[in-house]
């Protein structure tokens, strides 16, 4: 069993495939997602259903990742909406969001990482920044 499989196709086959559609017994996005609020997983939406989603009223916190690159927002998010089941590279990128309860043990604030990096360089000594500016 599993030989002859790529690393590729074997974490492929361990994701989950999203609401059931027509096939398999219809199931709403609405459902969906409030299942997925209930069980306090990741949720990722695309720009189209990002308005149909009210994180706050759910619990709910926009996901920070910093992008060292520089090419994207630390807020975008690719994958397959949760909503309607596209891939957010079409759509012109997603947002994921996150319950509050696991924000702060998962990803940086980027509000508390400003302030923190502000303080650091308020802290150097007089000397030290002279030096750097030549």
């Amino acid at each position: 069993m599993g030989e002859g499989f790529s690393k590729q196709e074997i974490l492929k086959s361990y994701e989950h495939p999203g609401r059931r559609t027509k096939a398999h017994g219809y199931q709403s996005a609405a459902s969906w997602i409030s299942d997925l609020v209930a069980l306090k997983k990741f949720i990722i939406v695309c720009s189209v259903c990002r308005e149909h989603f009210n994180p706050r009223k759910n619990g709910y916190r926009l996901a920070y990742v910093p992008d060292t690159s520089g090419k994207t927002d630390g807020y975008q998010v690719n994958g397959q909406c949760d909503g309607c089941k596209e891939m957010t590279v079409n759509v012109g990128g997603g947002r994921g969001f996150i319950p509050e309860d696991h924000y702060n043990s998962l990803f940086l604030d980027p509000v508390q990482a400003r302030r923190n990096a502000r303080a650091a360089w308020r802290a150097q000594p007089v000397w030290t920044v002279i030096q750097r500016s030549k």
